[in-house]
């Protein structure tokens, strides 16, 4: 640091530990065994991506040249990495050579913290997955980052950890804030915000909800607003009042805002960024199954725009510049709690 150097020390395994370097050090470290693990493989995920086109105009990836193939092998995040494939021999494959440059780089591999999930609807059996001779355990639902994935792509289980999570928070604010009579209700309203919304709401910005569950989420988010306000049921407030004296949004907007901000955000992106290439992509190959096709993030994008009145033809001109973003925005959400309301 400034031209001097500290003194030489040993480091037998890993980096050393609490060194501002280290995040760095391993970042490198682990992006050269990728690329000798992966660098030549074909397995993965496919897709086919065009990102100058309008995001809702399917017929743009039907062009012969603008549109790019896309290999999907790895997610990373820090030290966790997730590896997909389309099937059960192409994951083995990769699994295979992910393991053999971790021998060669001298990275262990933790089997129990390992885990395997196959997203077919119906299977007579798990498919099974190995890493030296480990077979890897099938799992249905799988924590990464925070957020609880599952096999049916169902948000139901991630719902409920999130209202669990938030809930604990919330209680253990009760005696310091919530009960505290020196605490005016705008500082425990900015509270709840920080604390209890923040950890309700986390990662809602990629979710694919449907009625139901926004309606389980506004449950509780009204719940916790009656208790910090002292409105009992008895008291025959309606939930617009409740809003209104609170001076927040409901929980319908704020899970829209939150969409359309991160959709600014990796519009924003440049071209090659994984984000923005799977957003603006498609499955090269695949059969949709019988019946009701699930709700895609790209419908609930497409719904979210229309309820913000921001034009889908002219939205991603307008989320390039983003001062006019977050202005559309917020009269987007003014205008669609006027319009919530009159409902009501």
């Amino acid at each position: 640091f400034d031209g001097s150097t500290s003194d030489p020390f040993k480091i037998c395994c890993g980096v050393k530990q609490g060194c501002v370097l280290a995040p760095t050090l391993f970042g490198t470290f682990f992006s050269l065994l990728l690329r000798q693990a992966f660098g030549t493989a074909t397995e993965g995920v496919y897709l086919h991506t065009r990102t100058d086109g309008n995001l809702f105009t399917l017929a743009r990836l039907k062009a012969k040249t603008k549109v790019r193939p896309l290999v999907i092998k790895d997610m990373l995040f820090a030290d966790d990495a997730a590896v997909v494939a389309h099937s059960q021999e192409h994951l083995q494959t990769l699994m295979d050579h992910f393991s053999q440059a971790c021998q060669d780089f001298s990275l262990v591999i933790s089997p129990n913290k390992t885990k395997m999930m196959d997203r077919a609807l119906k299977i007579l059996r798990p498919p099974s997955i190995t890493i030296n001779n480990y077979t890897l355990e099938a799992v249905n639902t799988f924590t990464y980052l925070g957020s609880t994935i599952s096999d049916n792509l169902s948000l139901d289980v991630e719902l409920s950890k999130r209202i669990g999570k938030a809930a604990s928070t919330f209680r253990k604010l009760t005696e310091r804030v919530w009960d505290n009579g020196k605490l005016t209700t705008h500082t425990k309203v900015q509270v709840y915000r920080a604390c209890v919304i923040s950890t309700l709401l986390y990662g809602s910005e990629t979710w694919t909800l449907y009625s139901h569950q926004e309606r389980r989420l506004n449950s509780f988010y009204l719940r916790c607003l009656r208790r910090i306000l002292g409105v009992t049921w008895k008291d025959m407030v309606t939930h617009t009042a409740i809003l209104e004296r609170a001076q927040l949004p409901s929980m319908y907007s704020l899970l829209r805002q939150r969409c359309l901000r991160w959709l600014d955000h990796v519009c924003q992106m440049d071209d090659g960024h994984i984000p923005k290439d799977i957003l603006f992509a498609e499955l090269s190959s695949g059969k949709r199954q019988k019946g009701r096709p699930q709700l895609c993030y790209k419908d609930v994008c497409k719904q979210d725009l229309k309820s913000f009145n921001i034009s889908l033809d002219i939205w991603e001109v307008t989320a390039q510049d983003h001062l006019k973003w977050q202005k559309a925005l917020h009269t987007g959400l003014l205008n669609y709690e006027n319009t919530t309301k009159q409902r009501g």
